[in-house]
């Protein structure tokens, strides 16, 4: 079994140990949290609660860092440097040189260093990618109510990097141009953002981010020849519309009807995304395949970074 320790129980850490806790390939063997609340909702005797991680970093293979945004690199390093495999909340830095660093680390110390885009394991986003060919537009809204605890990440690095990285994937040419505009409702940085892209190849993709929404909303629609290709993230439902050409008349002068598209409803095997994000964690540590990405992972940073230039929010 593999030997994992998480570094901060908030909201995500709190995910990310009940499905450690529930894996038969994982033995979670500690946990680190300066509030002891948080290490008291732990509740299996056998796992050892911290306030500091270096306690027991020397007894686990690798860690899974849920702490805030800023603590991600101090803390990320000093896990690699003593050759710890690292799952990290995204987003994983908040500067590209210290990105890049950790990467390094990570292959100097033969580390897996992943970056939690748990959305990359949403079972709609993996069939999304066998059915996209030529696409020419692509739209994302993810909306939501405030939540206090990311106030200090703008709504791009919080909630719109998910979408930036899948559509990097599905376009997987140069970003060309980017236009975008922002306003802050809750918080000091940005809340709302309207982003657009051109690619190399021409595709446009419209990016809609809010947390300043009543209700939460997770699509992404694709239109491409002859289809439009609707992905819900939350059910994992893909729903494909394609031009339909049949035609019904009845009577010489009366009511003619045109079917003007068919909807089919692609079959999705749905699993837990963060579920799948772990064992591909773990797969990574046993099998030494696919142990970083940074290609996939500072490109999408990047993206995020220049947005967030253009809004003002760096």
């Amino acid at each position: 079994m593999t030997k994992l320790g998480i570094i901060g129980l908030g909201h995500m850490g709190g995910y990310h140990a009940s499905v450690c806790t529930a894996s038969p390939s994982i033995e979670l063997t500690a946990v680190a949290d300066p509030l002891e609340p948080n290490l008291q909702k732990i509740k299996p005797a056998r796992i050892i609660k911290a306030h500091d991680y270096k306690e027991w970093l020397d007894l686990v293979d690798g860690v899974i860092i849920a702490v805030p945004t800023d603590f991600h690199y101090q803390v990320a390093k000093e896990c690699l440097q003593r050759g710890k495999h690292v799952l990290i909340e995204k987003p994983l830095t908040k500067n590209i040189a210290h990105a890049q660093e950790l990467f390094d680390l990570a292959q100097q110390h033969n580390c897996t260093l992943h970056v939690g885009h748990v959305e990359r394991f949403n079972g709609a986003v993996q069939e999304l990618k066998k059915i996209i060919n030529e696409p020419f537009l692509i739209e994302s809204h993810r909306v939501g109510p405030f939540a206090p605890r990311v106030q200090n990440d703008s709504v791009v690095l919080d909630l719109m990097i998910h979408d930036l990285d899948i559509i990097l994937s599905l376009v997987n040419v140069p970003v060309t141009s980017i236009n975008a505009h922002g306003c802050k409702v809750y918080s000091s940085t940005c809340d709302i953002a309207n982003v657009q892209l051109l690619f190399e190849n021409g595709v446009i993709a419209n990016l809609i981010s809010s947390r300043a929404s009543q209700t939460k909303k997770r699509t992404m629609a694709i239109h491409q020849r002859n289809e439009f290709i609707h992905l819900d993230f939350t059910t994992q439902d893909i729903a494909i519309h394609r031009r339909g050409s049949s035609s019904v008349q009845v009577g010489t002068d009366q009511l003619k009807y045109k079917q003007e598209a068919m909807v089919e409803h692609l079959f999705v095997y749905k699993e837990n995304p963060l579920k799948l994000e772990i064992d591909n964690f773990v797969a990574a540590i046993k099998t030494g395949i696919e142990r970083v990405n940074p290609a996939q992972d500072i490109t999408a940073l990047q993206i995020t970074f220049e947005i967030e230039k253009i809004l003002g929010v760096r």
